[in-house]
């Protein structure tokens, strides 16, 4: 029932699922907009990083030129409503070492994406 039955397994069938406040039913480029987003920021910006991500997702499964043009807005609302929530977390909560070091990296994050901008993006990541 419920799950089980949307993706063909029987009650008898066993599935596990690690949750890391994240788990949700959502569009593909979603997920590879998250993990290029992360993946890129943890690399210090490198292009080629995003790009190598995307070539090796793109080899199991394909995406809509319309849904590779998402990927950079897609990165940026993610990290900004990081920000976001981070910053309403300290406002409610009170400073947190890593809750204020992961905003002030998703700041300067959003920074470098900006400047970069998505005509650069696209095309050095996902030959746009």
């Amino acid at each position: 029932s419920g799950i089980n039955a949307e993706y063909g397994l029987s009650d008898k069938d066993e599935i596990s699922i690690i949750d890391f406040n994240d788990l949700i039913i959502s569009y593909k480029v979603i997920d590879l907009a998250n993990c290029i987003g992360y993946m890129n920021m943890s690399q210090r910006g490198d292009l080629q990083v995003a790009r190598h991500i995307y070539e090796g997702y793109s080899t199991i499964t394909s995406l809509s030129e319309e849904e590779l043009s998402l990927i950079y807005d897609l990165i940026v609302a993610r990290f900004t409503l990081s920000v976001s929530n981070g910053t309403y977390q300290i406002q409610e909560e009170g400073a947190n070492e890593y809750v204020v070091g992961c905003v002030r990296d998703n700041v300067a994050y959003l920074k470098w994406l900006s400047e970069t901008g998505r005509k650069e993006f696209n095309s050095v990541v996902l030959g746009l």
